[in-house]
């Protein structure tokens, strides 16, 4: 390979390089100078799945030119600056989701950032290595491009609903393992013989299991167990409920998509502390780790529910009422939507907040003796 072609494809890291730095660069809410408006998502999908294509399709030419079995490095001109221009192109277009909010457009820089990590990993093999390990790199690109195309959210609605799907999973492990802690200290008295030697041997490495539960400990752990099912559940209903409801031009509202953004945080921030919660519950338990945890939980319940009860994602009685006739007017009156009467989702989130509170005083009434004897 000739000086001018090396020093093409380094071009061509470096142009993978910028590419990086721009998609780690803080996300922008504003279109650049030169859009007279915000791109929508249907047309920012086009753009970014077209991109990906060409990408796809020039590290595939690179690759058959650069090949160290039969190499022809004069046709790889075309190839690179092929290349060097597509990644330039999805980089600027993966950011112009940005002004669709953080949660879509995170899918699309990390998946753009990935690809060119990629395809720089492609590039310095050639430079560096005489192509040693292009297949397997080459390889790397394609199934990133792949999976960039697989994954990429519609919308930001459709994007913190996979994040939701995530998390609910942690949530539901998590509800599984306070059962299973509940259930196991109702058997800790069955074991046989050989089953205590095998866990004593276990605890001898340091990988056992814990300690037993006392009494208790016990009751704490069936009482912190009603607040882990309504956290459960709270969590579960928002997508149904809520989220399920939202479509149409509504979409791209700006309000919408700030309210819909703040919710993936939300959402985490239960899990974090779920589990937090379900980690001081292992024996030995310190009453005040399982006070603090608690009240931890209930406070990250209450955010999410303040971000998930608002009038942009769930219209109060009056704007539903109002909606509903404009409906009704639309369709004529004999249309079969002015005669249906939706549900306000409030009252069950209201009502499910109440039995959380309810549900942590009770863990607390059961910690207070225990921490007033501490004191």
């Amino acid at each position: 390979m000739s000086e001018s072609q090396l020093l093409d494809l380094e071009k061509g890291m470096f142009t993978c390089s910028a590419a990086i730095d721009a998609l780690r660069r803080p996300l922008s809410s504003t279109p650049p100078a030169q859009l007279s408006e915000r791109p929508s998502c249907p047309v920012l999908q086009k753009d970014y799945q077209s991109l990906l294509t060409l990408v796809y399709t020039s590290t595939t030419k690179l690759t058959l030119v650069l090949r160290p079995s039969a190499p022809y490095p004069k046709a790889a001109l075309a190839p690179i600056a092929d290349l060097g221009t597509s990644i330039t192109s999805l980089t600027a277009c993966a950011t112009l989701f940005d002004a669709h909010g953080e949660t879509l457009s995170s899918y699309a820089r990390q998946a753009a950032l990935d690809i060119c990590e990629a395809v720089s990993s492609l590039a310095e093999t050639f430079v560096d290595e005489g192509g040693k390990e292009y297949l397997v790199r080459t390889g790397t690109v394609h199934d990133l491009i792949e999976k960039a195309r697989r994954e990429l959210p519609v919308d930001t609605l459709d994007a913190v609903k996979r994040r939701w799907k995530v998390d609910r999973g942690m949530l539901e492990d998590t509800l599984d393992e306070i059962n299973s802690m509940i259930e196991d200290a109702g058997h800790e008295g069955e074991q046989d013989q050989d089953e205590e030697g095998f866990n004593e041997e276990w605890d001898e490495l340091g990988l056992g299991s814990s300690k037993k539960m006392s009494e208790a400990e016990l009751e704490c752990t069936k009482k912190v167990q009603p607040l882990v099912r309504f956290a459960t559940l709270f969590h579960k209903r928002v997508v149904p409920d809520v989220l399920a409801g939202l479509s149409g031009p509504q979409l791209e509202s700006s309000d919408l998509i700030s309210a819909l953004d703040a919710l993936p945080s939300r959402s985490h921030a239960v899990v974090v502390a779920l589990e937090e919660v379900v980690a001081t519950l292992y024996a030995p338990q310190n009453p005040a780790s399982v006070a603090s945890a608690v009240a931890a939980l209930t406070e990250s319940l209450r955010a999410l529910h303040a971000s998930v009860i608002t009038n942009v994602l769930v219209p109060s009685d009056a704007d539903l009422a109002q909606r509903m006739s404009a409906l009704s007017v639309v369709q004529g009156d004999g249309g079969k939507a002015g005669g249906e009467t939706k549900k306000d989702p409030r009252k069950w989130f209201d009502a499910c907040l109440a039995q959380i509170d309810k549900s942590a005083k009770a863990v607390d009434d059961v910690l207070s003796p225990y921490s007033a004897n501490s004191t």
